[in-house]
């Protein structure tokens, strides 16, 4: 099983090209197109419509304008920067592809077309996508809404850190649910050449724990028998958050990957990624890979 068609979420931040190399790193082993996807961001965060171009470097949002059509001066230095930041960033991407060897596309998108980012996404084998940071503004792509409404398998990797490959050492969070069994076999073409993978249940008691052993030897059986040298593990939640558990055990395993579900209990839009997957993705230090 390999990777044909991936997407990578792109900015002008030092964590995005670091993204870029993951990507490029994973693109070149599955031997997969690569497409880039660019963000416009407005000087102070807003959100705005499809943006007019004025020419080479200058993309201008329609509520920039005054009612007759003129350019409103004090916003020209900013929407000129960013443009100016996205086409280094496109550059960028299209001198690594050819080192690399690697058909690829570019997308770029104006502040609050998430819709069309949707759209976009649902047609990968993988999307990579960046934490969101604490300072980060309102127009940047959000983890949860695309694993959310798109159905496939984004990798969410951190603001904070290096991050080359993945799948090398993976940690999977196991509770037996439909999701993160989707994340798993989504996570497949990542972990079929991983040195070491964990499968790790946490309960809340002692009966969860035994309940669910069952379906974790089957889960390490299954994938054994693909090759994978999988080993379970089961552990007591203790007084502290699950989230905080996988997040240590991860630490103490050298992962560079958490495979989890992102689930769901609530029929309310706010309320579809759970609590532990929304604080693994506020809190994580390796990336996931989530699907739902």
């Amino acid at each position: 099983m390999a990777l044909r068609d991936i997407l990578v979420g792109l900015d002008r931040s030092t964590a995005g090209e670091g993204r870029l190399k993951l990507a490029l790193n994973l693109a070149h082993v599955h031997r997969a197109h690569l497409t880039a996807c660019y963000i416009m961001r407005g000087e102070h965060g807003g959100s705005a419509g499809m943006p007019v171009n004025l020419g080479p470097g200058i993309i201008v949002a329609p509520e920039v304008l005054a009612p007759a059509g003129e350019l409103l001066p004090a916003t020209i230095p900013g929407i000129s920067r960013e443009a100016e930041r996205a086409e280094n960033v496109e550059q960028l991407f299209w001198s690594e592809l050819r080192l690399h060897g690697i058909d690829g596309e570019w997308h770029l998108l104006s502040p609050g077309e998430t819709a069309t980012l949707i759209d976009l996404s649902k047609s990968f084998d993988l999307i990579i996508l960046g934490q969101l940071s604490p300072d980060a503004c309102a127009d940047g792509l959000r983890p949860d809404e695309i694993i959310v409404a798109t159905g496939r398998p984004v990798l969410v990797v951190p603001y904070a850190g290096s991050f080359d490959t993945v799948g090398r050492r993976a940690l999977v969070a196991w509770d037996g649910s439909r999701e993160v069994v989707r994340a798993l076999n989504d996570a497949l073409p990542l972990l079929e050449n991983a040195e070491a993978v964990t499968v790790m249940f946490v309960g809340a008691r002692q009966r969860s724990l035994e309940e669910h052993h069952p379906s974790l030897e089957r889960i390490v059986r299954h994938l054994q028998r693909r090759g994978i040298d999988a080993k379970p593990e089961e552990t007591p939640q203790g007084d502290i958050a699950i989230s905080d558990v996988l997040l240590s055990r991860a630490a103490d395993f050298a992962a560079d990957l958490i495979v989890s579900g992102a689930y769901h209990h609530s029929q309310l839009r706010e309320a579809l990624i759970g609590g532990v997957s929304r604080d693994l993705l506020e809190h994580m230090t390796v990336p996931i890979l989530m699907s739902h």
